[in-house]
């Protein structure tokens, strides 16, 4: 088979040269071979993405420039299997699969392999993440739990941000963005290379606009609405030491304001990064050591002023080996340290250590048939440093809690023949309770209290999936299809609970809700053309059936059957002439429930209908180095309900961007 004959021969060549292991991957070296965009992130190994052992698509630096979006979200939003759903300009939401929430803690988001996700309530501040579009060489977005294969929390899916690496590739670039709303933005990338062993990628950029308008938010809701507003910076460097060893360093700094999903109150959050990283072909291996500290000062500016600070360190090890020709390994290990304090916590402080053992076997059985098995155990110790308030009728020694957490992830992958492939694949992850969920306590005014509950137990998230890929060769396109079977078990929510009562205090408390199935269908048909005509369409259905436990509220942590739309229509189609792009993108979404929280009454059920949005792009290449664009989002209507919170207005983007 000659789609398995090349992969063989790549994967063998990468992994039997010294440089290659030694160093972070050449991706346009491997794309010039595979004639497509390749991943390593699954094995370690380069492979195309219907070889992969896990449901992946990947988003291109092409795709995203399509698009005309400004943000990675709006890049995302039209691809099958993601929720995409905004609550105001500068607050947009993915989810995969379903199972929408606030804040959306079951999604890992890495940059690089590195976790951007804020820890203390779990969630992603898209607009903080300091990565700018045109720094990204692909975005890899993976459907499922994939805990054993990509680490901590990945329940419902991942999205890794694949950027230019600074040692061998040259991204400079500088955008200019003006808009509706009065948008202001831009941002600028510049490589360094300095000699043949060292490269540098500096990266910065600053966004402000107006919000959309708030004429049928609630008065209670609309008070204080922040105007929306990001900046970020950035600087990655590589140094190869020797052929056989590569050093990397990284920060990062990011800010940004947004009003809060489901009530619309002003957020401001502030975030700094550091990474290094060690990597070395060893006689036993690559061995990679992997260190990052993330930092979050999260700034909650409603009625009620709120403040915490997170701070997560990170330690990775681990050593991807080959046994003969066919068996591939990694072995690994991690320490994560993650802890908050500040006003959401009464001024206390809540920690827990995480220790981490996890493996990989890739094993090429035959040719064009592989197993992929992994497994990783998660051993978390909750602990807490301060006063417990006297009126949540708990002490310290509630936090003296720990929990385990076995991931696995088996996918079995058989190419057919060159124009089809099969995986068949079983997963088995969990969304662990974030330190909100475990230790807020906040008193609010009129006697009531929003509780955490230490002795919250993680959602279990265990998947089995079926996915078969043909090429048609001569219409020039490909067919992905999907069906999968999912059951969440142990299912939690944040001030989830019927209120009780504890003594004059009305407490509102984190808790376990019960479980929740879901079966679902991913049918998705792209032209293969890179220029020329270009087109795209996919069909989604979803249906989850929820078992909540009795004396649990409705709401947007418990009532998932109602808050997922059971039918989406993903559409696209695009053409190249000569210097000008035209491309548009669209979805139709069946209704959907959701929630709006009231003063008075608590979260009030809110239906969504069904409706169509679609985006039309523009592109100009004036010369080699300097390109025109003109976006329009969501050309059917000037407001757009996406959810029950702020009317979603029309933009209308117009862009420069000159490479050099």
């Amino acid at each position: 088979m000659r789609r398995y004959l090349t992969t063989t021969a790549c994967a063998a060549v990468f992994l039997s040269t010294v440089p290659a292991l030694a160093q972070t991957v050449n991706y346009g070296s491997l794309e010039d071979v595979f004639s497509e965009p390749v991943t390593t992130s699954a094995t370690g190994k380069p492979q195309k993405v219907s070889e992969a052992p896990v449901n992946m698509e990947i988003i291109t630096q092409d795709d995203i420039r399509r698009s005309g979006a400004d943000n990675i979200p709006d890049v995302l939003q039209f691809l099958v299997g993601l929720d995409f759903r905004r609550s105001s300009f500068n607050d947009p939401e993915l989810s995969i699969r379903g199972y929408d929430q606030p804040w959306n803690p079951r999604l890992l988001v890495l940059v690089n392999g590195r976790p951007v996700y804020e820890d203390f309530y779990g969630d992603v501040v898209w607009a903080a993440i300091p990565v700018q579009l045109d720094e990204i060489r692909q975005i890899e977005v993976v459907k499922g739990p994939n805990s054993a294969l990509f680490g901590f929390n990945a329940a419902s899916g991942v999205i890794n941000i694949v950027t230019y690496d600074p040692l061998y590739d040259r991204a400079n670039a500088v955008t200019l963005r003006t808009g509706t709303q009065a948008l202001r933005e831009g941002s600028a990338v510049a490589t360094v290379h300095i000699g043949d062993t060292i490269g540098v990628r500096m990266s910065a950029g600053g966004m402000e606009a107006d919000e959309f308008k708030v004429n049928d938010v609630p008065a209670e809701n609309a008070v204080g609405l922040l105007h929306p507003m990001s900046g970020t910076f950035n600087i990655d460097g590589r140094w190869q030491v020797t052929p056989d060893v590569q050093f990397s360093l990284e920060g990062g700094a990011g800010t940004m304001k947004r009003n809060f999903p489901a009530d619309e109150t002003p957020e401001y959050d502030k975030t700094d990064t550091i990474r290094s990283r060690l990597s070395a072909n060893t006689g036993i291996g690559l061995v990679d050591l992997d260190f990052y500290r993330n930092v979050w000062q999260i700034n909650y500016l409603g009625s009620q002023a709120q403040h915490a600070t997170d701070i997560a360190d990170d330690f990775r090890a681990s050593d991807l080996f080959k046994i003969g020709l066919s068996n591939s390994f990694r072995i690994g290990f991690e320490y994560k340290y993650n802890e908050a304090y500040g006003e959401f916590l009464s001024g206390s402080t809540d920690y827990y250590s995480t220790y981490s053992i996890g493996g990989m076997w890739n094993w090429d059985i035959a040719p064009g048939v592989s197993l992929t098995n992994a497994l990783r155990e998660d051993y978390l110790q909750l602990g807490f440093k301060g006063m417990v308030l006297p009126i949540t009728g708990q002490t310290a020694s509630s936090y003296d809690t720990s929990l385990n957490a076995l991931s696995f992830n088996s996918g079995l992958v058989y190419s057919v023949s060159d124009e089809d492939v099969v995986r068949l694949m079983a997963a088995r992850g969990f969304q662990l309770p974030s330190l909100d969920d475990l230790g807020q306590q906040i008193p609010v005014p009129g006697n009531s209290l929003d509780l955490g509950q230490p002795a919250l137990k993680p959602t279990v998230v265990l998947n089995f999936e079926a996915d078969y890929d043909h090429t048609f060769t001569r219409l020039g396109a490909t067919l992905r299809s999907a069906v999968f079977r999912q059951n969440n078990n142990g299912l939690f929510g944040y001030d989830a609970g019927v209120p009780y009562q504890l003594g004059v205090n009305t407490v509102y408390q984190s808790a376990n809700l019960g479980s929740s199935d879901e079966t679902g269908v991913e049918i998705a048909l792209k032209s293969a053309s890179r220029a020329g005509f270009r087109w795209n369409v996919s069909y989604s259905y979803a249906t989850i059936t929820d078992h909540i436990d009795s004396g649990i509220a409705a709401g947007v942590y418990s009532t998932y059957a109602g808050s997922t739309p059971q039918n989406i229509v993903d559409f696209g189609i695009g053409y190249t002439l000569d210097r000008w792009e035209f491309d548009a993108q669209g979805r139709w979404q069946s209704k959907f429930l959701d929630y709006r929280f009231n003063a008075a009454l608590g979260y009030v059920p809110v239906t969504i209908a069904n409706y169509v949005t679609a985006n039309a792009h523009v592109g100009f290449r004036v010369t080699d180095g300097v390109s025109l664009g003109l976006t329009v989002e969501q050309l059917e209507a000037e407001h757009l309900l996406e959810r029950a919170s702020i009317p979603v207005d029309r933009r209308i983007i117009v862009s420069t961007t000159v490479k050099f």
